[in-house]
């Protein structure tokens, strides 16, 4: 990748730019401890260890090196970072694409040192992240709503340095993704349990955990629902064997409802949860979420935590918003 140089004019008071050249490149090797150390000091609600880091922004089966780039400055010193996510074909590398978010690219990670030296690179690193997206054809770039390898669904409102600087750039607030938790020692959850229970016909039975037998009720039950970002190519083989936390509801056979949850100590995540368009509306989504919620506590976790959630469904059983991410666009043409 070529070198760039800054636009940004040096104040009369100094006698020389320290900008006059920036250097972008794909991130290699020898960046990474770097781009990790400063992701961690300045991204301070998102700290990764080097794996996690490693699997997001190069792991992604959609990863490819024009889209993950650093900045420095002419002596070298790192001075920002983006990660650029698209899928070339519908379906992308992990599967998960659909045709109503084809045309979109994602800014998946984004950060800049502070002062004038960050704003510069911010500029030079959109600027080639937007061009890397329109070569790929796409009319948005969005921050993020990426569902393969990401860190956070938005930028969490509480960057707001990084959010100004997008802002100057031409992006607009799109919405705004919440994050829910609950408190899984709470003496509500069993009542709220069998309340929903109560309200069930003898028709509705639980299958937790996943047993296998059930898969060809499974296929419909994803045929029917149509998100690949959460049933990419190939999600068969994950159900081919027991599923410890993992549990459906079903109805005369057929599954109408199915969820998730992953039972890390202290605090166990949840989600997805899904339910058929068509049965939505009798509490089929609730009695799962409750049920997730009382097995991870009997596995000894304290807290529960969603991701990217349907606040309103979650605040009906307790639970309270924890960080909000704003979503940024920009239209590309």
């Amino acid at each position: 990748m070529p070198r760039h140089h800054s636009s940004q004019q040096e104040p009369a008071s100094r006698t020389a730019n320290p900008l006059a050249e920036m250097d972008l490149h794909p991130m290699t090797e020898p960046d990474l401890p770097r781009v990790l150390s400063a992701w961690n000091a300045i991204l301070i609600h998102d700290r990764l260890a080097e794996q996690r880091f490693r699997q997001v922004m190069l792991g992604d089966p959609n990863y490819e090196p024009e889209g993950v780039l650093v900045a420095k400055g002419e002596s070298g010193e790192l001075l920002g970072f983006s990660a650029c996510a698209l899928r070339r074909e519908v379906a992308g590398k992990d599967g998960g694409g659909s045709q109503d978010d084809f045309d979109r690219a994602y800014l998946k990670g984004f950060f800049v040192v502070d002062g004038d030296a960050g704003d510069a690179a911010a500029k030079d690193l959109i600027g080639a992240v937007e061009s890397y997206a329109r070569a790929a054809g796409k009319q948005r770039l969005t921050v993020t709503e990426y569902g393969a390898a990401y860190v956070f669904p938005g930028l969490d409102v509480r960057y707001e340095r990084l959010r100004g600087l997008l802002m100057r750039n031409g992006y607009q607030d799109f919405h705004t993704i919440e994050c829910v938790a609950a408190d899984l020692n709470d003496p509500a959850i069993p009542h709220m349990l069998k309340e929903a229970w109560a309200t069930m016909s003898s028709e509705i039975k639980l299958i937790a955990p996943w047993e296998p037998s059930v898969l060809p009720a499974m296929r419909r039950f994803v045929a029917e629902v149509e998100m690949p970002a959460w049933f990419p190519i190939g999600w068969e083989t994950r159900y081919e064997q027991p599923r410890e936390h993992c549990s459906v509801l079903t109805k005369g056979g057929e599954i109408i409802a199915w969820a998730q949850f992953h039972p890390h100590k202290p605090t166990s995540g949840f989600g997805p949860i899904l339910v058929l368009h068509r049965e939505r509306g009798h509490n089929y989504g609730g009695l799962l979420l409750l049920e997730s919620m009382t097995r991870a506590a009997q596995l000894g976790c304290e807290r529960m935590l969603a991701q990217w959630a349907n606040t309103g469904f979650y605040v009906r059983y307790g639970w309270n918003i924890v960080r909000r991410f704003a979503v940024l666009r920009k239209a590309l043409r």
